[in-house]
């Protein structure tokens, strides 16, 4: 099964996520469909109706590409009838099957806070059939490779790439990437990161290599294989790029990656 990790990207209307969740497990259509999907999204639903937190919309346990054309399908239907929704009535969601033998006065809370002052519903139902075709929610920068080819390093971070520093006498120096873009063969790049550490007995700082992959570079994005065997791991897009930076994501984290050479200038 290839999974598609789409919500590994960020999703930023949360504020939205309790009713496109509601919407979609509404729908006869998803659970007829996808009945093991909808079980499993059902599930943490209903996790996250018991802590009252709807902060993340992540698809990533029910989408693949197997299923992906039908989510597509479900998801059209429901903006076909953005107009006519369930959620526009606040007593008939409180009515829906997925809240039965629920205690109907946090229920109604949660519906309240989630589904009041509803605007944009459009632009978001827009935004994840977007994102479910086109496997991104960013909008891509398609670029060639000779355009990445070079030295990078981060201006920016959401997180740290990082080894299992246990077995050895090296901790992490921030969370700074420097990246190499290299050819390999005929098809693929060399895609290397490297962070700098220090030793804890000599206090002295170098760089090591903290994951590297071959990447082809097409379409916006970068497909991600092992750097050994070549086996897929990933593909992550490529986005704002003007010739000096640019922006991607590695593992679940985003970088924003600007020019060596353009920096020393």
């Amino acid at each position: 099964m290839n999974i598609l990790r789409i919500f590994d990207q960020t999703f930023t209307e949360r504020k939205f996520v309790f009713f496109i969740l509601f919407e979609l497990l509404n729908h006869p259509e998803f659970e007829e469909l996808l009945p093991s999907e909808y079980n499993t999204l059902l599930s943490e639903f209903n996790e996250k109706l018991r802590y009252g937190s709807f902060n993340e919309l992540n698809l990533n346990s029910v989408l693949n590409q197997e299923n992906k054309a039908l989510f597509i399908k479900i998801f059209e239907s429901i903006n076909s009838n953005r107009f006519n929704l369930v959620s526009n009535d606040l007593n008939q969601v409180l009515q829906s099957k997925l809240f039965l033998n629920q205690d109907r006065k946090k229920i109604g809370r949660i519906i309240y806070e989630q589904l009041e002052n509803k605007i944009y519903v459009t632009d978001i139902f827009n935004a994840i059939l977007n994102g479910l075709k086109f496997e991104t929610f960013y909008e891509l920068s398609i670029v060639s490779a000779d355009e990445l080819l070079g030295d990078w390093i981060s201006l920016k971070e959401t997180g740290q790439l990082r080894i299992n520093y246990n077995m050895t006498d090296w901790m992490p120096v921030g969370s700074k990437i420097e990246l190499k873009i290299e050819p390999f063969n005929d098809e693929l790049y060399k895609f290397i990161c490297l962070t700098t550490v220090m030793d804890y007995n000599t206090k002295e700082t170098f760089l090591i290599t903290v994951l590297e992959t071959n990447v082809q570079i097409k379409n916006g994005f970068f497909y991600h294989y092992h750097f050994q065997t070549n086996e897929f791991i990933y593909k992550k897009p490529i986005y704002e790029f003007e010739t000096e930076t640019f922006k991607t994501t590695i593992n679940q984290y985003d970088f924003v990656f600007k020019r060596k050479k353009a920096i020393s200038n």
